[in-house]
């Protein structure tokens, strides 16, 4: 009997023990919790590497990180390394919103890349992001405003329209390089399309070529 008792004991005193563990946890969980500095990363371009204090973070996420000071540093080959110091105070929120440019200190890198356009859209109030979402829609624009369903290549002799294609290689300080097939009979008709939508021809590079 007395042994019975005994056991009783022994475990009533571990259970005991399990629930302070357990509550002991959860209020760590919750101080630690309490103590934390809520920070959204949201970068451009989307595969830049992003760093806290050395520690990798992902981009467009959110993290709980505890108030001190932390050195930011975004990189990406090709683009210029961003770094500056950010200090995380107790019961805040702070955010990494940046975005990249090349070497030369240009946008290029998103009309080269259009996928990346939707997200430097965050920060349109930014005058250089600005002109370069204003050069990308004239690029969505001029290619709406040609007829590319009405040329047929295959029966050139017998087609009005005008096919048009991007040509990266003849793109230098211009929105958008063209390729007009068809030759001389589709000059004439690109032109006075372009002209018609509004745009000015001299913002493009345009070569005509014969089928």
């Amino acid at each position: 009997m007395l042994e019975l008792i005994r056991r009783h004991k022994i475990i009533s005193a571990v259970v005991a023990l399990n629930v302070i563990a357990v509550l002991v946890v959860i209020l760590l969980v919750v101080i630690h919790r309490a103590k934390t500095v809520s920070i959204d990363v949201y970068v451009a371009p989307s595969e830049a590497t992003i760093e806290l204090n050395g520690k990798k973070f992902d981009n467009f996420a959110s993290y709980n990180l505890m108030p001190g000071e932390y050195h930011v540093s975004i990189s990406m080959d090709g683009m210029k390394t961003k770094e500056y110091d950010l200090a995380l105070e107790n019961d805040g929120f702070a955010r990494i919103w940046e975005y990249l440019v090349d070497d030369n200190d240009s946008l290029d890198y998103y009309l080269k890349n259009p996928d990346e356009i939707s997200i430097l859209t965050k920060f349109s109030d930014d005058e250089e992001v600005k002109k370069v979402i204003e050069y990308y829609d004239k690029v969505v624009s001029i290619r709406d405003a040609l007829p590319l369903e009405y040329y047929d290549r295959s029966d050139p002799d017998n087609s009005v329209g005008v096919f048009v294609e991007e040509d990266t290689n003849e793109c230098i300080n211009k929105i958008l390089c063209l390729v007009i097939y068809g030759g001389e009979k589709n000059r004439g008709i690109a032109l006075g399309l372009i002209k018609e939508a509004g745009y000015n021809p001299d913002d493009y590079g345009i070569r005509f070529e014969e089928d």
